[in-house]
């Protein structure tokens, strides 16, 4: 099985850099802003989002880890606890075939947010399942048997590869 490098580690940090801006520009009226990251890379992605918005705004960006089974989300409970009503920015790494950003956004509904954002490092041209993200680092056409992936050594980003 061979391997492709998408994205280098250097390219990595200029995408969070402006999917950091691109977050702010939407969000930028909030007062306070939830970003969720969906456990795994998108949480490590959610952090280096987090980590930028701070430096770059006043908003008030609080951070939260949404653990569910990506491969069987509709088995488990969800545990996240939010307020109702508020600004939610939701991240993961790679949307694959859009079934973990579907659930995670399902779960999110039930908190009924003001705004609900979607935001991807990178968006595979070729989901399955009707959901789209917000804001994303890079648009890659696929296979539906490729599947691509961020990897993470030591909380730095290496790179993104296909497989």
């Amino acid at each position: 099985m061979s391997t492709t490098e998408i994205l280098n580690a250097e390219e990595i940090q200029f995408k969070i850099q402006r999917l950091t801006w691109e977050l702010y520009d939407r969000h930028s009226r909030a007062h306070i802003l939830h970003v969720v990251g969906i456990k795994g890379n998108g949480y490590w992605l959610a952090e280096q989002l987090v980590d930028g918005l701070k430096k770059i705004s006043e908003i008030e960006v609080t951070l939260h880890e949404l653990n569910m089974d990506k491969d069987n989300p509709v088995l488990e409970e969800m545990a996240i606890e939010l307020p109702e009503g508020a600004e939610l920015a939701l991240v993961d790494d790679v949307l694959n075939s859009g079934r973990t950003l579907l659930w995670a956004v399902i779960k999110l509904m039930g908190f009924r947010p003001q705004v609900l954002s979607t935001t991807v490092l990178v968006d595979r041209s070729h989901k399955r399942y009707p959901v789209k993200a917000d804001i994303k680092g890079l648009s890659l056409s696929t296979t539906l048997q490729d599947t691509v992936q961020l990897n993470v050594v030591g909380g730095k980003a290496v790179n993104v590869y296909l497989v």
